[in-house]
């Protein structure tokens, strides 16, 4: 074997292994990013939910006294402004601002007739799981979003991320104040 046919051979290995190791990145960050949007898909699909369920208890109590219009009222225009919302970030602030169990248990309190109420208790409890879920959801899609970012942050990938226009992904944050407990007054 010649000496140009041991250093071609080589030259060839060499390209190879680059372009295996450029294919094994770009893929996995693919990956990363699908299972990102994948978690904010289902984040969304919980916010939806939660509306969807909302109205659901809002026509089985309809009727009663204002302080039910207005937190009924609240909800149906959260609802609508999650709905009009032109971006992501708008639709978790807006889903961020209600906490529908907060606002439904008093008034559930308040009115012993509506709690005792099976079906409103059924879909109280179903809000509480639903509620649950979200909270599970955002916890995964930061997971997979700081996971995400991680990889298209270090070198080598960074290198490789920035050809190929990979960008991070914000992390779910709360809202200013959201660790105190919303305080429902009738």
């Amino acid at each position: 074997m010649s000496k140009s046919a041991k250093v071609a051979g080589i030259v060839t290995a060499v390209v190879l292994l680059v372009g295996m190791w450029l294919m094994l990145n770009y893929n996995s960050m693919v990956t990363s990013r699908n299972k990102v949007e994948r978690s904010q898909s289902a984040l969304e699909a919980s916010y939806q939910e939660r509306f969807d369920l909302v109205d659901n208890l809002v026509s089985t109590v309809k009727g009663g006294q204002a302080q039910e219009r207005d937190v009924f009222g609240q909800i149906a225009d959260a609802r609508t402004r999650y709905n009009n919302a032109s971006s992501d970030s708008e639709k978790e602030a807006i889903a961020s601002s209600i906490n529908t169990v907060a606002l439904l248990r008093p008034l559930q309190e308040a009115y012993p007739d509506l709690k005792s109420n099976q079906q409103v208790q059924v879909l109280m409890n179903k809000l509480a799981n639903l509620e649950d879920g979200i909270k599970k959801s955002r916890n995964d899609y930061s997971d997979a979003a700081n996971s995400y970012n991680t990889s298209i942050q270090v070198f080598p990938k960074s290198w490789l991320a920035n050809q190929y226009g990979f960008t991070a992904k914000p992390l779910y944050k709360s809202e200013a104040g959201a660790q105190k407990a919303p305080n429902v007054n009738f």
